[in-house]
């Protein structure tokens, strides 16, 4: 097991304004929290239970989901029982169903006895009406659910009355049978009828790429496809996530993220933190780049300071700001702004040119493919004005341009003659960049 110091997520939040300023659109909205059973043998499961508690203490409803295959698959050894399947995924026969009833309601005990201990009120639920899966490609699921119903009012009134509604992966038909269901499912089916804003899988670990470093953001479309592959050696757990994850954002909830839960703090790094440190599933534009408004400008000149301070950008005042501000664009993430390019047309012997300025993003988020975006988002504006070609003036970032956009080292004289004019005047010696559009 790793030590605690290693555990600790790179993302931190440097104060306490930087959890505030997501408390707004956070309250008094549903987050579902899905925990996998395996966590609750790691030392850092009382921290994640606490930072449960900082989000209720907050006016966000939380409604909790565990899994239990960790402790189904160590129960089944001991009993020396075969497991037609440990993740309700699959078949389910009537020795791992009884299996399965033992280890979750042993599971549901502690975890409410933690979270009393927290003096968290809880309530187990069975809001879950559910049918037999029934056959599945030939194959009969035996004791396999589906969830047919989610019981919102109960579970609007448990959550109403501050208390945390803790749902188990069993259900119940309406013959009064017990059925094995899988935590993912009961998850995002919750979060579907609740109309939750997030849906957070607390997992064994992170989803990564190739070179095994996290992947922050994936679109619908994206997560589906790491899904379908089921390349051999990926965790069936996370692609059970990726699945449920991209479903429900296609149903209705904004955002999903997955989080590695033996990291300390995770959670609440993920949530109140731009980049986070897990990775999210979105349905929606997370990232957008728009229009600037005249409101955008105290916050345009505050992020150029720093590449002011470091004479990557000419300084510029409020008004000249405001002057221009239909040229400027902002990046937003999560309606929080961090980067901006600026597009300036010139017409040189009836030719229009384009001018990429002001392109700055936010030191915390360098070095993520941010600025490459704000430039090909800053081409094809100027392509839409009819520019035959666009140019940039830089003194620090020409080789970024020349390197990852295409751009070729030009002469002076290849700018528009009262951009030439201010280029010679400001004795900064920039290095002009051009490309055709």
């Amino acid at each position: 097991m790793q030590s605690s110091d290693s555990n600790k997520p790179q993302q931190r939040f440097e104060d306490l304004r930087g959890i505030l300023r997501y408390v707004p659109q956070f309250r008094q909205r549903v987050f579902v929290i899905a925990l996998d059973g395996a966590l609750m043998r790691q030392s850092v499961f009382t921290h994640l239970l606490q930072d449960v508690a900082v989000l209720q203490s907050l006016n966000i409803e939380v409604v909790l989901v565990f899994g239990a295959r960790a402790q189904i698959r160590e129960l089944a050894e001991q009993r020396g029982v075969t497991l037609s399947s440990d993740d309700g995924m699959g078949r389910t026969d009537k020795a791992t169903l009884e299996i399965a009833i033992e280890a979750i309601t042993r599971q549901a005990s502690e975890l409410v006895a933690d979270l009393t201990a927290l003096e968290m009120p809880v309530a187990v639920s069975n809001a879950l009406a559910v049918h037999p899966a029934g056959v599945i490609d030939g194959v009969d699921q035996e004791c396999t659910g589906r969830i047919e119903r989610v019981d919102v009012e109960s579970l609007g009134a448990i959550v109403k009355a501050d208390i945390i509604p803790v749902l188990m992966p069993l259900g119940y038909d309406g013959r009064g049978n017990t059925l094995r269901l899988n935590s993912d499912a009961v998850a995002i089916e919750v979060a579907i009828a609740l109309r939750a804003a997030k849906v957070i899988f607390v997992s064994e670990a992170g989803v990564t790429n190739e070179e095994g470093k996290r992947i922050a953001q994936l679109s619908v479309a994206d997560a589906r496809e790491i899904y379908l592959r089921k390349e051999p050696g990926k965790d069936v757990n996370l692609l059970s996530k990726l699945r449920h994850g991209a479903l429900a954002c296609q149903e209705g909830v904004p955002r999903v993220h997955i989080v590695d839960g033996t990291q300390e703090e995770a959670l609440l790094s993920e949530l109140f933190s731009n980049e986070g440190v897990g990775t999210m599933i979105h349905a929606d534009d997370y990232q957008q780049i728009r229009e600037a408004r005249i409101s955008d400008v105290p916050a345009l000149l505050s992020m150029m300071q720093q590449s002011v301070d470091d004479a990557a950008l000419v300084p510029r005042t409020r008004e000249q700001v405001q002057q221009k501000i239909r040229d400027f664009f902002v990046l937003e993430m999560d309606g929080n702004p961090i980067g901006s390019v600026a597009v300036h047309d010139y017409v040189e012997n009836g030719t229009k040119i384009a001018e990429i300025a002001c392109l700055f993003v936010k030191r915390s988020h360098k070095n993520k493919g941010h600025g490459q975006k704000l430039v090909t988002y800053a081409e094809d504006t100027a392509r839409k004005r009819g520019c035959a070609r666009i140019c940039a003036l830089s003194t620090q970032a020409f080789r970024f341009f020349e390197e990852k956009l295409g751009y070729q080292e030009s002469d002076v004289s290849n700018l528009p003659k009262s951009r030439r004019e201010k280029h010679d005047q400001s004795g900064r010696n920039s290095k002009v960049l051009t490309k055709n559009l």
